[in-house]
Parts: C-alpha cells; sequence; structure tokens
C-alpha cells in the first residue's frame, strides 16, 4: 500500500463502523489537544495507522492547503481533504503528528468539520515480538467534530461509544505524552501501578532495567533526567492510560511474556517511586 492511500484505507475501514453520539454532550476542545487525542488508539495497539479528513460543506478544498512533513495530503472526489500518517508500530509518530496538528489550528476556521480516524491495516512490523499481523481492532477509533468561531473543536460522535468524562480523561493521558508532562500522579500507589503497566508492556518497547536511571518520582509527579529518553515516554503514558481507563470503554491486547521477570520489574519499580 502507497503511504499516501493511508488516510483513504483508514477512512474505507471507519466509515463502516457506526459512529456513536457523546454521552454527556458535546466536548470542546483546543485543537491542540487534537494531537493529544491522537495518541489514545494508539495506547490501545500500537500498529494504527492516522488520518483526519477536513470538509467544509459546498467547497472543495485544495491539495496545497496543508503541507507537513511526513504526512501524506490528497483531496477525495468529495473534496474532502484527507490526511494520512503512517505508523511505525515502535513509538506513535509524534514527529508528524505535533507539526500537523500545529499546521491545522493555522488553516481551521469556522464550520469546518475535522474528523480524526485510526485503524490498524494490518502492515505495520515491529521491531520484536508484537506485530499488525495480529490485526487487532483495538486501536479502529474515530472522533468527529465541528469547529466553532472560539476555535475550540467540539467533538460530538465517536466509535468506540464514550461518555464525555472518559473521554476527557483519555485525552488527559495523551495530552501528557503531547506536552512531555506533568505526570502527575495521585499517590505512590497509582504511582506504582503505573510504572508497572509500562514495565510490563511489549508495547511500550523500553527496557526497564534502564528506565530506574532516568525516571524519579518527585513531589508528586515522575521526572524525566535524560532528555535523549524523551521519545520514550510515549509508554509512560501509555501505563497512565492503562490504569486509568481499565475495564471501561476502551480495550487493548492482554499483557504479553516480558524478557523480565515480574520481580524485577517490581525491584525497579519500587526505585523509580522510592
Amino acid at each position: 500500500m502507497k503511504k499516501a492511500e493511508i488516510a483513504t484505507k483508514v477512512f474505507e475501514a471507519m466509515d463502516k463502523v457506526p459512529l456513536l453520539d457523546l454521552d454527556g454532550g458535546a466536548s470542546k476542545i483546543p485543537i491542540a489537544d487534537l494531537a493529544g487525542l491522537s495518541l489514545v488508539p494508539w495506547f490501545c495497539d500500537v500498529s494504527v495507522q492516522w488520518a483526519i479528513r477536513l470538509t467544509v460543506p459546498g467547497k472543495k478544498l485544495e491539495k496545497s492547503l496543508l503541507k507537513v512533513k511526513g504526512a501524506f495530503v490528497t483531496v477525495n472526489e468529495d473534496g474532502a481533504l484527507l490526511v494520512g500518517v503512517p505508523g511505525d508500530g515502535i513509538e506513535p509518530s509524534t514527529f508528524v503528528l505535533l507539526p500537523l496538528v500545529e499546521a491545522l489550528a493555522q488553516i481551521a476556521q469556522p464550520g469546518m468539520k475535522l474528523e480524526l480516524a485510526t485503524a490498524n491495516l494490518g502492515i505495520v512490523k515491529r521491531d520484536w515480538d508484537a506485530k499488525a499481523e495480529t490485526d487487532t481492532p483495538f486501536g479502529n477509533q474515530r472522533y468527529l467534530g465541528t469547529i466553532y468561531a472560539d476555535g475550540l473543536w467540539t467533538i460530538t460522535q465517536t466509535t468506540p461509544s464514550l461518555s464525555a468524562s472518559v473521554l476527557a480523561d483519555a485525552l488527559a493521558c495523551g495530552r501528557m505524552v503531547a506536552s512531555n508532562g506533568p505526570w502527575t500522579v495521585s499517590d505512590k500507589v497509582e504511582a506504582h501501578a503505573i510504572v508497572m503497566h509500562w514495565l510490563g508492556s511489549p508495547e511500550a518497547n523500553v527496557n526497564p532495567m534502564a528506565v530506574k536511571a532516568f525516571i524519579t518520582l518527585k513531589d508528586g509527579a515522575f521526572t524525566n533526567s535524560d532528555p535523549g529518553m524523551t521519545r520514550k515516554l510515549c509508554g509512560l503514558g501509555l501505563g497512565f492510560f492503562r490504569h486509568r481507563l481499565g475495564g471501561g470503554a476502551f480495550r487493548w491486547p492482554a499483557p504479553g511474556p516480558t524478557m523480565d521477570s515480574l520481580q524485577q520489574l517490581e525491584d525497579v519499580a519500587r526505585i523509580v517511586v522510592g
């Protein structure tokens, strides 16, 4: 599949899935929060591809409206602007998603419909034991809303079915990664649980023994002492998400075997949490 086809293929898959009204009313968020929201599907399935669809009723959008390195822009027969972002199954494509969201904020206009959709298209290959060939549906998600004059993206429908409060909780976890913190926890019990989710998830793609060298809990928040490891904190965001959103509307694969024993992971978590 050509990368220019990613957005088309994602929406071909997700247009077949019913959208459901957001329970509790619409959720109004700054367009900048699209960066954090785009990480929520990745927390559920690391092999997703990303797609955005922009439409203005009665108007055909031009492909030249948006240019972001690493994003693939096309215009469909209905005049909607489609943007595809490839995934690599190892880390979320924040190096594309973050500048893409900034560019979208620049071209947003009242009345524009903005949709974020993600899907596992079964073509991403990871570097070790988690491959897209498993083709899980957990990251197949969609968020639809309209941009109003106040500059806010008002999300009204989603897949899966969500309440406004659950969406806010999920977005908060994605926002931590997009903005590199603050990684605030309620207490040490929660901190320990989050670290264990992080260390025990092969999807996080981090050496648990290295974590204790650059992450510590200080004044109720995780602190990273190594700027070079910032890109690995997507796994910490995954830990927050899976701890706080477990047992609800979102699903993800059951934990698989890890290279380190449970006792080794517990030892690292105790060092990190203190």
